[in-house]
C-alpha cells in the first residue's frame, strides 16, 4: 500500500478510454499499482471519504469525483470534519 501508488492511479484512469478499461476489469488494470483490496475498492466505487483516509491527493481526488458523478453536496459530505495537515501548526 502507497499513497503515490493510490494517487498515480487516480491520476492515470483520468483519461475517458483508461477509465473505462479500470471500469471493466479494475483488478486487472490496477495489477502493479500496489493498492491494497481497500484502496481499490474505495477507487472504483469514487469512496471519497476513504480515498481522502488513504492519503488521496485532494486536487486528483476532486478531479475524480468531478469525473464519477459525484456531486459537490456528497463530496463536502463525505470530507466533513477533515482538515489539511499544516506542518508548522497542526491540523487547520
Amino acid at each position: 500500500m502507497s499513497k503515490l501508488a493510490l494517487n498515480r492511479l487516480i491520476h492515470d484512469i483520468q483519461p475517458i478510454e483508461k477509465r473505462e478499461a479500470f471500469l471493466r476489469d479494475p483488478l486487472g488494470f490496477a495489477r502493479g499499482y500496489d493498492l491494497s483490496d481497500a484502496e481499490l475498492a474505495a477507487v472504483r466505487d469514487s469512496d471519497v471519504r476513504a480515498l481522502w483516509k488513504f492519503g488521496a491527493n485532494p486536487y486528483l481526488l476532486r478531479v475524480l469525483q468531478m469525473r464519477a458523478g459525484v456531486s459537490d453536496a456528497d463530496y463536502r459530505a463525505a470530507l466533513a470534519g477533515f482538515s489539511y495537515p499544516r506542518p508548522d501548526e497542526g491540523e487547520i
